[in-house]
């Protein structure tokens, strides 16, 4: 396994130009997401943050809808090598799902979505973690040390931006207040993509993908793009006054 070194340098470009600006969370997280696959060529990756008293993981965004189904599992049982990952600061690799036999009812769903192989990189920020990033492949894949060196630098700088963005106001509230403006986010997203869904009868995947495209080519964030869709199917679909 190579890491791609320009879309690495591509990532700390990104890093940087986001530090300099507004502090934004959950499109940085959706950004991390999107630059651990092109780094290191996986095929999806997920991230869970903490809430704010640090004893439950929230699931917040995935590359895919499968991967989404994958870590909703994990926050539901309170398993798998996320949550390893979150509790011990340390990085959880599991290079053969079907072997694993830690979490059973986690390895069930993964194997049933697809998943081959998978690695949970805790997300530090100095003395306490507020989450980890989880990096899915297809295949089964022994995980090599460069590709977990880099995926730990990746969730670092993540997490860096995150602790700065809390520093800029109390710390504990403004964790709470990321955590749940991404879970927004979450929800919308999803309630734009069932709505893509039925107008061009796409599936769930497609519609995710033509959402993160759309977000892409028009440099809006994928929040408000997302909003926008629910907004103008709620007015399409308003009823107007006096009719039968």
């Amino acid at each position: 396994m190579m890491v791609d070194d320009l879309a690495l340098r591509a990532a700390f470009r990104d890093f940087t130009q986001a530090v300099l600006g507004p502090y934004d969370v959950d499109r940085m997280l959706h950004l991390l997401t999107d630059q651990v696959v092109a780094v290191l060529g996986v095929d999806g990756a997920g991230v869970s943050l903490a809430t704010g008293d640090g004893t439950h993981l929230k699931f917040v965004t995935a590359t895919s809808d499968d991967i989404a189904a994958v870590e909703d599992v994990q926050v539901s049982l309170g398993e798998g090598p996320c949550h390893e990952a979150y509790r011990t600061g340390q990085q959880v690799t599991v290079p053969y799902l079907e072997l694993e036999d830690r979490w059973l009812n986690y390895r069930k769903v993964g194997l049933e979505r697809g998943m081959r192989a998978v690695a949970g990189i805790p997300m530090p920020v100095t003395d306490r973690r507020i989450g980890a990033l989880n990096l899915y492949r297809l295949r089964p894949h022994s995980w090599g040390r460069e590709e977990l060196e880099t995926a730990q630098l990746l969730a670092d700088m993540a997490s860096g931006y995150i602790l700065n963005a809390n520093q800029l106001d109390d710390a504990q509230t403004r964790s709470e207040e990321n955590l749940k403006r991404a879970l927004e986010s979450r929800d919308v997203i999803g309630q734009a993509k069932g709505i893509l869904m039925a107008q061009h009868q796409l599936t769930a995947e497609a519609a995710f993908e033509l959402l993160r495209r759309t977000s892409q080519d028009q440099n809006v964030k994928l929040r408000e793009l997302a909003a926008q869709v629910v907004e103008a199917e709620a007015r399409r679909t308003k009823p107007t006054d006096g009719a039968d």
